[in-house]
């Protein structure tokens, strides 16, 4: 595996971990994912070419594979993509692509390029305004008739091994009611059915630094409508 190490630059909204992903274990750093995330996944229909956004290490990406025809993972750290490959099984792997970019800026697709996008653990850590301009983007490449899938998380909490708070500059501290009016309203040309969930905590090991994670978030499900 190639060895990249994103460094996390805050101050340009880039929130990747400085992990080396070759020496992580083969499991996502993130877990197997939530159950709820994981169902929902599991029950909805995916069908056509998907956007994984912010993919990571490829948490969520097998189940995405198994059910779409082709789907593009992207994410800002060139080494966690290299993982999330590297554990593709080779059967899927024709109908996987990978894309390093940033998502505060313009996504590298053209209009209407993508049949869904799913997004999860990430949209809640940007100011309103750049999450704004994330789903202009995401509607821009979704078509018509297209689906998103992401889940949004409220009352975050984070604390490091030594005690102290693990803290994420200009992070919006959303409740859970602040979060379904959020995506409620940026999402107000869609068909959207939202559904409740929460994280208990958890110890990510593997973050750095490490850190015990719990939340409450949603589970957004957005159709975007023909000629909307």
């Amino acid at each position: 595996m190639k060895k990249i190490i994103r460094k996390p630059e805050q101050d340009q909204h880039i929130f990747s971990e400085g992990i080396d992903y070759s020496k992580t274990e083969k499991t996502s750093i993130w877990g197997t994912g939530d159950k709820d995330t994981l169902e929902l996944l599991k029950k909805t229909e995916i069908r056509g070419r998907w956007l994984n956004l912010a993919a990571g290490d490829g948490r969520y990406n097998l189940t995405l594979l198994e059910k779409a025809n082709y789907v593009v993972a992207s994410d800002i750290d060139e080494s966690a993509l290299n993982k999330l490959r590297q554990n593709t099984p080779n059967t899927l792997k024709p109908k996987l692509k990978t894309e390093v970019f940033d998502i505060t800026k313009k996504f590298p697709f053209e209009n209407n390029s993508f049949d869904g996008v799913f997004c999860t653990g990430t949209l809640h850590i940007f100011s309103r305004e750049i999450l704004e301009s994330i789903i202009i983007e995401i509607d821009r490449v979704l078509k018509y008739g297209g689906k998103v899938l992401i889940d949004f998380a409220a009352d975050v909490k984070r604390i490091r091994w030594d005690g102290k708070p693990y803290i994420i500059k200009d992070e919006p501290k959303y409740t859970l009611a602040e979060a379904r009016t959020t995506l409620k309203d940026s999402f107000r040309k869609y068909k959207i059915k939202m559904y409740e969930s929460d994280v208990p905590e958890e110890l990510l090991k593997e973050a750095n630094p490490p850190y015990k994670f719990s939340c409450n978030f949603i589970l957004l499900i957005a159709d975007k409508k023909i000629n909307c």
